[in-house]
């Protein structure tokens, strides 16, 4: 197959996300393990990973998500492989469910839906990990949800503006259709 233009631009809408997911898995699992207040840490990859579907579309989102899942089932102890990808795969086609219904998303339609599919992740990744590498179910508090999605929230506002400036920077310019 020839190098064209628009194979350029379309292995960059695939690659460049999942570059950019296994960063932010790497980052999750490092740095932001240490700055955990008591049980509630963000979920990084999850986050981003909204806000980059909702806004770049189908192919970067699911590209995202399934390269910061395997990569957080690679860096994180006792999780099965796929385990988080499984979970965030079906997460963000939800979040493109959303983005579709309302297009184009708005930061405010892109924040609520990652507070409501943060408790959709976390409890969907708790049954997983339950059934695959018998981790306790009663360990989650619902305030703990609650803060874990307050400041998903805060990241995927965050990250909404960051992908829409690099999209408008980087992305394929518009172009007339005939």
């Amino acid at each position: 197959m020839p190098w064209t233009p628009e194979l350029s631009i379309y292995l960059m809408s695939v690659l460049a996300p999942a570059v950019g997911a296994v960063l932010a898995a790497i980052l999750e699992s490092s740095v932001l393990t240490h700055l955990q207040v008591g049980s509630v840490k963000p979920d990084l990859v999850f986050a981003m990973g909204v806000a980059v579907a909702m806004v770049l579309g189908f192919e970067s989102g699911m590209s995202w998500a399934f390269a910061g899942g395997v990569t957080l089932d690679l860096l994180l102890p006792g999780r099965a492989l796929g385990s988080t990808a499984l979970t965030l795969v079906l997460v963000t086609a939800l979040a493109l469910l959303v983005a579709r219904a309302a297009w184009p998303p708005r930061i405010a339609v892109v924040a609520g839906t990652t507070f409501a599919l943060t408790f959709v992740y976390q409890l969907l990744l708790l049954a997983v990990l339950a059934l695959t590498v018998a981790v306790s179910v009663a360990g989650l508090a619902l305030t703990s949800l609650v803060l874990i999605g307050l400041a998903n929230t805060i990241i995927a506002a965050i990250s909404v503006v960051a992908v829409r400036a690099l999209d408008l920077r980087f992305g394929e310019p518009e172009r007339m259709a005939w």
